[in-house]
C-alpha cells in the first residue's frame, strides 16, 4: 500500500501548500488537517499540488 511508505515523522515536515496546516495519512492519500484537502500519493510520494487535491 502506497501510504505505508510515508512515515508519520516525514509528514511532520510537510504542510498543506494552500493553508499551511499539518498533514496526516488518509485512505488514498494525504489529508490536510486544516482545510480538508486530500492530496494523492504516487508510489509513496505525496503530490502536494493544489489542483490535484480532492475534498474541497
Amino acid at each position: 500500500m502506497e501510504a505505508n511508505v510515508l512515515k508519520a515523522k516525514g509528514l511532520e515536515r510537510l504542510v498543506c501548500p494552500v493553508c499551511h496546516q499539518q498533514l496526516g495519512l488518509a485512505d488514498g492519500g494525504i489529508r490536510c488537517m486544516g482545510c480538508g484537502r486530500v492530496y494523492p500519493s504516487v508510489d509513496g510520494i505525496p503530490v502536494l499540488i493544489a489542483s490535484r487535491a480532492t475534498g474541497i
